[in-house]
């Protein structure tokens, strides 16, 4: 009898043999041949060819006409983390093909954890006066839900402050709807 057989972990089994959690012979039977593929947050190149493939797919099962890409699409899914890997992408694509009524899938029909911000924390986001990166940070998460919450009353509700501390923040920002529409037009 020939058997093969295919592992997938996200744990270190080197380190666990070390510890004595794993056993040695069987690390040692399993490990022929090592694929290691890095997290999606790595592959941004990745996404929208995932996302492709899980729109047609998911449409061809439901028999219904696959919905245009928004333009803006790409660097909106591309700017995310994906703690969940493809796993959370597919999930997402899916949850948001169920709930759009148009013909077009749009960054506002993805709906992704609030506890992740639209910008990942690198060297350029870490530049300037704690001020300055507080702010930029702001703006990110103002430009990241006014998209979802579009009207300041929703915002503010969402956020636990009042209207007025939006609004002003909104001014001060210079952000609106109005714009935010433009900006992912170009």
């Amino acid at each position: 009898m020939d058997v093969r057989v295919i592992c997938a972990t996200q744990k270190n089994l080197t380190e666990l043999v070390q510890r004595g959690e794993f056993r040695e012979d069987l690390y040692y039977r399993l490990n022929v041949l090592t694929i290691t593929i890095p997290p999606l947050r790595e592959r941004p190149q990745d996404i929208m060819p995932l996302t492709e493939l899980f729109v047609a797919r998911f449409a061809d099962e439901q028999g219904v006409a696959r919905p245009k890409l928004a333009n803006d699409l790409s660097s909106f899914l591309c700017k995310y983390g994906w703690p969940g890997n493809v796993r959370q992408l597919k999930n997402a694509i899916y949850r948001a093909l169920t709930q759009t009524d148009g013909y077009e899938l749009r960054p506002q029909d993805i709906i992704l954890p609030d506890f992740e911000v639209e910008i990942a924390l690198g060297d350029e986001v870490m530049e300037g006066s704690l001020d300055d990166i507080s702010k930029r940070f702001e703006r990110s998460v103002l430009t990241r839900l006014y998209r979802t919450y579009p009207s300041t009353r929703k915002l503010a509700k969402r956020l636990g402050v009042s209207h007025t501390a939006i609004a002003n923040k909104l001014r001060e920002y210079g952000l609106s709807n109005r714009k935010l529409t433009d900006d992912s037009e170009e």
